[in-house]
């Protein structure tokens, strides 16, 4: 059994993963643990595991989602767990944080910061930097909208808001998580980042498309992705 884990930086992203890897492994060859971390500051940083499903003799591979709680946490928590999860035989480590609210520039300065960080890590790893946040790859997905509402399409949200997700490049909007509450708006509904709102998100997803497609077009997507394909082969 294969075993990664994936290091996150809030809810959003922890449940999109997490849906992300039951449509792309199944859940029988699947064992997902989510684990959320709570603290900071002025209290400890308690880790507390909300789901853990079983493992059989069909599991082939096994990925912890280990929620930061905090874009800032992320590079940080895999610094402190990493040494204890190559003893329990996790063989990769994935970060995914937004740039947000970081401006684009500071990208390649979040980059090599990563990078020199985890310089000691010595297991393989990678920190994604969703551009701008995870919301952006929500956007591309154009085809979600109108499972939503029929009216919601790719010509209305021009009209309405002065870009098109099916043509334009949604990693240059300064703040996708904005644009797809915009977006919603158009049609009366609401997008925050609770739990309900982003599992109305994931749900109407078109996962074939998102995994085939986007992933060519979506520049931080598809070394998501890619780093996902290469650990379930």
């Amino acid at each position: 059994m294969k075993k990664m884990a994936i290091f996150v930086e809030g809810q959003t992203e922890q449940l999109f993963v997490c849906d992300l890897l039951k449509r792309i492994a199944g859940t029988k060859l699947l064992s997902l643990e989510v684990r959320q971390v709570l603290g900071g500051k002025q209290s400890p940083r308690i880790a507390s595991v909300t789901i853990q499903d079983p493992i059989t003799i069909d599991t082939r591979f096994h990925v912890l989602i280990y929620n930061s709680n905090n874009d800032e946490r992320v590079v940080s928590d895999i610094l402190y767990q990493h040494s204890s999860l190559q003893v329990n035989g996790f063989e990769m480590i994935i970060g995914l944080r937004d740039v947000y609210p970081n401006p684009p520039t500071n990208i390649p300065l979040m980059e090599r910061g990563s990078k020199f960080a985890l310089r000691g890590v010595t297991m393989p790893n990678q920190v994604i930097l969703a551009i701008m946040e995870v919301e952006a790859w929500f956007l591309a997905e154009w085809n979600h909208f109108t499972k939503l509402n029929p009216t919601l399409t790719p010509e209305m949200i021009q009209l309405g808001l002065g870009f098109d997700p099916k043509v334009d490049d949604m990693e240059l909007r300064p703040h996708p998580a904005e644009d797809l509450a915009n977006i919603y708006q158009l049609v009366g509904l609401n997008y925050k980042k609770s739990r309900n709102h982003v599992n109305r998100v994931i749900s109407n997803l078109d996962y074939e498309f998102l995994y085939i497609e986007l992933s060519k077009r979506v520049t931080s997507l598809g070394k998501f992705i890619r780093l996902v394909d290469a650990f379930l082969t």
